[in-house]
């Protein structure tokens, strides 16, 4: 039918759009953005001249060849001058190294008999020191003895006097016994003078009467009696005092003798310490005066000539001196070939870096004349598309031009009914444009209202709904108009809904999609979409 001639039509437009693209891409694509050359010439011209440059390199690269060889030449000539000063320089100094060597055992063995008369001169100063402090000591022989022997006495004297004082110490314990025995006895004489040769006596309750006066003579006789005890006691005092002042006297002068003789007992022992050091002394240096006589011994008779070894230390100065100078003259050799080694390969990976352009350089031109190739295939495509185009269009057009009528008379009817028979004929002119009949007389569309504009419109798509589901034999079952009764009043409303109710036995489905809420009360069936308190859409059939 038309729509598959509208759809065959319509891709053969998308293939056209798409061609023409694909091939403006191309030409786009082979053009230089820069220059507006082709893109293939452009390739060429950079072949050209990198060809050229990889001849100047290969030119180059034999001046470098050249350069290398030199400078291989010229190090390893370099390398044996310096291999032959190596070779000098060592064989040189190993005649220094040894005579180097027997430098060191003359000056080791003259040093060593420099040494050894040092330490028989100085064995000779510590023996002399030997004998005199030997002497020394011998003058101190029986101080040990006499020392002990004062210590002793010492003691003694200490004990002697400790038993004075013990002794002076009893005796005065003595005499307090006595003067306190002597107070009571006066104590009892005064007593008994006060009450007197009549009165009772205090232990034997009797009159004293003649005993008073014994009693008297007693007290005083014991008076005497502890008086000249008292002066004994006194008399034997002093004497031990005075003792312990002699024996105290006798034993400053024996500390004064002990610390005196102290005083000669550490001279003594620093004499004997001196004379173990000098002995240590005197070991140590005979060890050490054998020890180098069997060196020397060892070393034997050494000769050495200080000319001809001042003579080789020079040689070997000179020698190492030009040894460096070929070192240094070597590395620098060695830098020259590196650098050359460096140059060459620098220019190499030019040539080889110039010679991977050229093949993608060579690549690319592959890709544009594939490129160019596609675009005549393209161009071909475009040709035969545009005819293809131009004779479906055509073809479209003759059949358009055989429904034209019918489809027109279609809409006339339902035009008719929709408008209770206002206008009773529409139909489409060759452009398609709708013209209705007034009066008799046609007129396009825009004379009318927008409600009737709308209302020849709906009729339209109603007559080719139904001219496609009589020629699809019922294919098409589903009709779905959207906002179709707004700029219409309630009776054409309810036209409209007549009309379609007619269609029903055609289309299996009608859904009308409508804002307008009393068409709901002129459907039979009504499905409410609505938005709920959380703005979710929910749907409700009623």
């Amino acid at each position: 039918g038309i729509d598959a001639l509208d759809r065959a039509i319509k891709d053969i437009r998308s293939d056209l759009r798409n061609t023409k693209e694909l091939i403006e891409h191309y030409n786009i694509s082979l053009r230089d953005a820069v220059t507006g050359k082709p893109k293939k010439d452009v390739c060429r011209e950079q072949i050209v001249e990198r060809e050229k440059r990889i001849e100047e390199i290969n030119r180059i690269i034999d001046e470098r060849v050249k350069e290398l060889s030199q400078a291989e030449r010229e190090c390893k000539i370099a390398e044996k001058e310096k291999e032959d000063a190596e070779r000098k320089y060592e064989e040189i100094q190993k005649k220094l190294d040894e005579l180097r060597k027997r430098k060191e055992a003359f000056e080791r063995r003259k040093r060593l008999e420099e040494e050894i008369k040092k330490l028989e001169q100085s064995i000779r100063i510590r023996e002399t020191e030997l004998q005199k402090k030997e002497e020394e000591v011998r003058r101190y022989e029986g101080v040990k003895e006499n020392l002990d022997k004062v210590e002793g006495e010492i003691d003694d004297l200490k004990q002697k006097i400790k038993d004075v004082i013990a002794k002076i110490q009893r005796e005065k314990a003595g005499m307090e016994n006595l003067e306190r025995e002597k107070r009571k006895i006066e104590s009892k004489k005064q007593r008994i003078a006060s009450l007197g040769p009549d009165a009772v006596c205090p232990t034997c309750e009797r009159v004293l009467g003649d005993h008073y006066q014994r009693l008297i003579e007693k007290f005083d006789r014991e008076i005497s009696e502890s008086d000249n005890e008292r002066e004994k006691i006194k008399q034997s005092m002093e004497r031990y005092l005075k003792e312990r002042e002699r024996l105290e006297r006798l034993e400053e002068a024996l500390l004064r003798k002990r610390k005196y003789l102290l005083n000669i007992k550490m001279s003594e022992e620093k004499v004997n310490a001196t004379i173990q050091s000098i002995l240590r002394e005197l070991d140590r240096e005979r060890k050490e005066k054998s020890e180098k006589e069997r060196e020397l011994h060892l070393l034997g008779i050494v000769t050495f000539d200080e000319k001809l070894y001042k003579e080789i230390e020079g040689k070997v100065k000179e020698l190492y001196s030009k040894y460096k100078k070929k070192v240094s003259e070597y590395g620098e050799k060695q830098k020259s070939l590196h650098a050359a080694k460096e140059r060459l390969r620098e220019i190499e990976n030019e040539r080889k870096l110039l010679e991977q352009q050229i093949e993608e350089l060579k690549s690319r031109i592959k890709e544009y004349e594939e490129m160019e190739r596609r675009i005549e295939e393209e161009k071909e495509n475009l040709h035969n598309l545009t005819v293809l185009e131009e004779l479906m269009t055509s073809f479209r057009t003759e059949m358009i031009s055989r429904i034209r009528p019918t489809l027109s008379a279609y809409a006339s009817s339902l035009l008719e009914n929709l408008t209770d028979g206002k206008y009773s004929e529409m139909e489409l002119n060759e452009s398609y444009d709708i013209v209705i009949y007034d009066g008799g007389n046609p007129y396009e569309i825009n004379r009318f209202s927008g409600g009737e504009e709308d209302l020849a419109n709906l009729c339209i798509r109603l007559a080719i709904s139904e001219m496609l589901t009589e020629r699809a034999f019922g294919e098409f079952n589903l009709i779905i108009l959207d906002e179709v009764f707004g700029s219409q009043d309630v009776n054409r409303r309810r036209n409209i809904l007549n009309a379609l109710n007619t269609l029903s036995n055609r289309f299996r489905q009608i859904f009308i999609i409508t804002h307008i809420e009393d068409v709901k009360q002129l459907v039979g069936n009504a499905i409410l979409v609505y938005e709920d308190t959380n703005g979710i859409s929910k749907i409700k059939v009623e």
